[in-house]
């Protein structure tokens, strides 16, 4: 590994509140599970996706939950970051995400698409496959399915091939696009700036459909070293 870079785990994960079902015991120790793995990385810093203005009321809810007067809800930024930040001593977690306001949200580029290019959106969304969290799936093993390099990949060439959405001079899948980039490369910003030494170990904790834009800058970017999800889910 190369010891000149700080390093960065990019964690894709699913949106845990749309999923009454992981307040069963059962699912909370398959999420336990999950901690136990990452905590072997030991990050450093934990950054996640919500919006930097959010900063100290994240700070603050962290603060409580160490302290034993907040009960986590049920999202992936609690369930996950709060538990690994908890086991491992650290003061914070980081804000990186962005919001802003895209022309046209994404619902309505994909049913303009539908409606006026329909061999594009055959081509863009056929065998396109949704990983799921079924009865049978452990919550390991569908995190390992979301961080899968096919998968994201496949992620990663449906928002590319967006791009050809609408015509000379009616960018369609631009109005969406260019916000979608713009986010992803502000998250990536405020990445480097939480990046304080080379001694860094960053685990982002982020919806998949980020994952593989996010990694793409890091190691472009040559600043960092990038470190597998899958070699800490295993």
């Amino acid at each position: 590994m190369n010891k000149h870079k700080a390093q960065v785990l990019v964690l894709g994960t699913f949106h845990m509140n749309d999923y009454a079902e992981l307040h069963a015991q059962k699912r909370q120790d398959e999420i336990e599970e999950v901690i136990t793995n990452l905590v072997n990385f030991k990050p450093t810093k934990i950054a996640v996706e919500m919006v930097v203005e959010k900063n100290i009321d994240l700070k603050n809810k962290y603060k409580q939950y160490i302290s034993g007067e907040y009960t986590l809800e049920m999202n992936e930024i609690y369930q996950v970051g709060f538990r690994i930040a908890s086991r491992l001593g650290h003061e914070q977690l980081y804000a990186v995400d962005w919001m802003g306001e895209a022309e046209m949200d994404y619902v309505e580029v994909e049913k303009w698409l539908k409606e006026n290019q329909p061999e594009l959106f055959k081509e863009i969304f056929d065998g396109l496959y949704l990983p799921e969290l079924t009865s049978n799936k452990s919550v390991l093993a569908y995190y390992r399915e979301l961080n899968e390099p096919f998968w994201l990949n496949q992620l990663h060439k449906l928002y590319l091939n967006m791009a050809r959405i609408g015509d000379f001079d009616n960018y369609i899948g631009m109005k969406w696009l260019s916000w979608w980039y713009k986010r992803n490369l502000i998250i990536y910003s405020n990445l480097s700036r939480i990046a304080n030494s080379k001694e860094e170990r960053i685990l982002l904790i982020v919806g998949s459909s980020h994952s593989s834009i996010i990694t793409k800058f890091l190691e472009e970017s040559e600043a960092f070293e990038i470190v597998k999800p899958l070699d800490y889910l295993t």
